[in-house]
């Protein structure tokens, strides 16, 4: 537990750090292990669950979702850089403004993300040259298909997201109730 000295805004900090931190090294582990694991086999994929589940390497060169396929080298850097501004900004909100352990997690979860995606985006090699961001969970559709194949960053985005929303609509709720 921690300090009873210790404000509420430092306490969220701190668990704002502890899940921005420990969220990126879970992330940038797991591409690390997928480059390594999934490179060298036939069709880069290893099926988890069939026909459901598979870890299946790509490097996504564009934005979430491939809604744009290639962003360009240049633009890569800029978002990349964007992110690194995403996760000063988020850290700025949680230690000078008044924000609860629910926030703070979200927030967390977000920088998590960023520091993840920002960094393939700047830094990881994709094969054919230039950068790109390492996904590799693929989820498949029943009935063909698949969703688009994602990474753990993208999770914690997408969770981060949802837990922001969820605890700004029972707030809302709350102070519906009050009124």
């Amino acid at each position: 537990m921690s300090d009873a000295s210790e404000s509420p805004s430092r306490q969220a900090f701190i668990w704002f750090a502890a899940l921005t931190v420990v969220g990126a090294v879970l992330d940038l582990g797991s591409k690390a292990w997928a480059v390594d694991a999934l490179t060298d086999l036939p069709n880069q994929a290893i099926m988890v669950a069939e026909p459901w589940l598979e870890m299946a390497l790509s490097y996504n060169r564009g934005t979430a979702f491939s809604a744009v396929f290639d962003l360009g080298e240049s633009m890569r850097l800029i978002l990349g850089i964007g992110a690194l501004a995403v996760v000063v900004g988020l850290a700025w909100t949680v230690w000078t403004n008044p924000t609860t352990q629910l926030e703070a997690g979200a927030f967390g979860l977000l920088a998590a993300g960023a520091v993840g995606n920002g960094y393939d985006r700047v830094m990881r090699q994709a094969p054919g040259g230039g950068t790109g961001v390492v996904d590799f969970v693929k989820v498949n559709y029943p009935w063909g298909g698949s969703w688009p194949t994602f990474n753990i960053a993208d999770a914690w985005l997408v969770v981060g997201v949802v837990l922001l929303a969820w605890g700004w609509l029972q707030a809302s709720r709350a102070a519906k109730n009050a009124a």
